[in-house]
């Protein structure tokens, strides 16, 4: 029980850095929209001293998550002996919470990947080229609404996690995603909309 609670709390620790760079992530995004914003802001980021010991950060985090969420669900797997209860609240089967996770985790090494991969001198020009593209501005759009329905469930848990009770932080949880995600989704929007 120690071991699971351990567990719990390593996920929801790693959670909380991602949603933190993503809060940051998301507004340094919204810099696309000044003059020479998001190019200047990216040529600094984009120095080795800058971008790599963040990358390595949340990829530690990402890999802590995930294994602690692996091990959280293969125990809970084992110990159930049957189905949960019916409740009035939505209940989202487990196969569907699992082919959604996959889909998240898909999306986040893609996206790791385009920004890794992709040239660093005119960042402003790689991602308008990204999103002038039908697939890229639907694959990122599906991407940010999985991700809001992970964070939505995962910041209620987390709350809970660390005795922090959810119904009193509901509002302000479900408003945070809710702008999170529309922060994120202004510039795909913008420029497949512009182009």
């Amino acid at each position: 029980m120690k071991l699971l609670q351990l567990q719990k709390r390593s996920m929801a620790l790693a959670g909380s850095v991602m949603t933190v760079y993503l809060v940051f992530h998301m507004l340094s995004n919204l810099s696309f929209f000044s003059d020479n914003g998001f190019n200047q802001f990216y040529a600094f980021y984009n120095q080795a001293w800058v971008r790599w010991p963040v990358f390595a950060l949340v990829i530690i985090s990402l890999f802590i998550h995930v294994k602690a969420a692996i091990a959280i669900r293969l125990k809970n797997s084992q110990t159930r002996g049957q189905g949960y209860h019916k409740h009035k609240k939505i209940h989202v089967p487990a196969p569907l919470v699992t082919i959604s996770i996959a889909l998240l985790f898909t999306f986040i090494v893609v996206h790791i990947g385009q920004s890794v991969l992709s040239d660093a001198t005119d960042v402003y020009a790689v991602v308008t080229d990204w999103f002038t593209s039908t697939f890229w501005f639907l694959f990122y759009l599906a991407g940010l609404f999985i991700m809001a329905m992970h964070l939505l469930h995962s910041l209620v848990n987390v709350m809970q996690t660390l005795g922090i009770s959810s119904k009193m932080h509901a509002a302000l949880i479900y408003s945070s995603v809710v702008m999170l995600s529309l922060g994120f989704a202004a510039v795909p929007v913008y420029i497949w909309m512009t182009q």
